[in-house]
């Protein structure tokens, strides 16, 4: 699968860096846009009244060169996204707008999430924010629209797609059977944590820091809930999941980090660590030992599985009739790999049905090219 592949764990993201790695999206725009410089910028298709401009495929095909260059690079995938491209756009921009003839509205969620890297960056506020994304050269009020079309995406994919799906114990247990030796584990916890960001800061801030942080750690210790303060306190990516950050072996953490959480039992909580990123607090939320998982311990893995095998197929067919009733007009000399309805549906920028990458709209006053 290529660029849309269904993906259901995440490694965390750096969130200042979302904006410079999100596919931009065509812009939702007036049926009659103002004129500005056609030898600029032209128009590649039409999607209903919406557009998607020349500057979304370059800037499309900057990012997609971007990671090309990365060591490790998955070059016939990303060459693949390219060629996908203008599909990907015209698929987005579908969407959306199936999102506004549904009434969904993804203010409040839009807000969360920008606190939510105001936090990763160890911003003081909202404003900071917008100060450090302009600082990058880039466009405060995008990011937000562009958070905003990922929250509406996920929401009409959970509404009108996911429901359509469904797993039963039989095939389950068909799955585990068939595929035991990926059900065999070795000594795991599942943690969870708080972060207090300490980057910057000095003296009398630092100190500060350092005071909640050990609070915190006795608070927790006493059987405060640790999901409540993570959500509260930390400003990792995972306060918004309680703090959860799933199962762990001993040799994918650092040496610090595994001597203090494997010693412990249950439910037990570290000491304060600290590390590169902070003042870290940990929690041992389950222990898997070595062995056979048995098919109950098992579940939810191969339910993802059998959901990522079945979403492709489903998303596939819903975006076929999507395209079926709307106007999309390709102009002479691009390609929209998804006008046949044959193309396998990649499911990359979905997390479960969450977008993982975020489109980039760009506001278009063009005229030209396509009529």
């Amino acid at each position: 699968m290529s660029m849309r592949r269904l993906i259901c764990s995440v490694s965390p993201l750096v969130l200042s860096s979302i904006w410079l790695a999100a596919l931009p999206a065509a812009a939702r725009t007036s049926p009659n846009p103002p004129r500005r410089n056609a030898t600029l910028e032209r128009i590649v298709a039409r999607v209903n009244n919406d557009i998607i401009t020349s500057e979304d495929l370059a800037k499309g095909e900057a990012q997609i060169n971007a990671q090309l260059r990365q060591p490790g690079a998955d070059v016939p995938s990303l060459e693949q996204q390219k060629r996908d491209l203008l599909r990907d756009l015209i698929d987005r921009d579908l969407l959306l707008e199936r999102a506004k003839t549904l009434g969904i509205s993804a203010e409040t969620a839009t807000i969360r999430r920008l606190d939510q890297m105001r936090k990763k960056m160890n911003l003081p506020t909202l404003q900071a924010l917008r100060a450090a994304v302009r600082a990058q050269g880039e466009s405060y009020s995008q990011l937000k629209q562009n958070i905003s079309d990922g929250i509406l995406t996920q929401q009409v994919i959970q509404q009108d797609v996911a429901p359509r799906i469904s797993i039963s114990s039989d095939e389950i247990a068909k799955y585990y059977n068939a595929h035991k030796g990926e059900f065999v584990r070795h000594n795991s916890v599942r943690l969870s944590e708080i972060l207090i960001p300490t980057a910057g800061k000095t003296g009398k801030a630092l100190a500060f820091q350092q005071d909640l942080a050990n609070q915190i750690q006795v608070r927790a210790a006493h059987g405060e809930s640790f999901s409540q303060m993570a959500k509260q306190y930390s400003a990792s990516r995972s306060a918004s999941h309680g703090g959860d950050i799933g199962f762990f072996e001993r040799k994918d953490l650092a040496p610090q980090l595994a001597s203090a959480v494997f010693k412990l039992p249950l439910f037990g909580v570290t000491p304060v660590l600290h590390t590169a990123n902070g003042l870290l607090i940990l929690k041992v939320e389950d222990i898997h030992h070595a062995g056979q998982e048995t098919l109950t311990e098992a579940r939810n893995q191969i339910e993802n599985k059998i959901y990522q095998q079945k979403m492709d197929p489903e998303l596939q067919r819903y975006l076929t009739r999507l395209r079926s009733e709307a106007y999309i007009k390709v102009a002479p000399g691009y390609v929209d790999t998804g006008a046949g309805g044959h193309t396998t549906v990649d499911l990359t920028h979905f997390e479960r049905v969450l977008p993982q990458d975020l489109p980039k709209p760009i506001e278009k006053k063009s005229k030209g090219g396509l009529q």
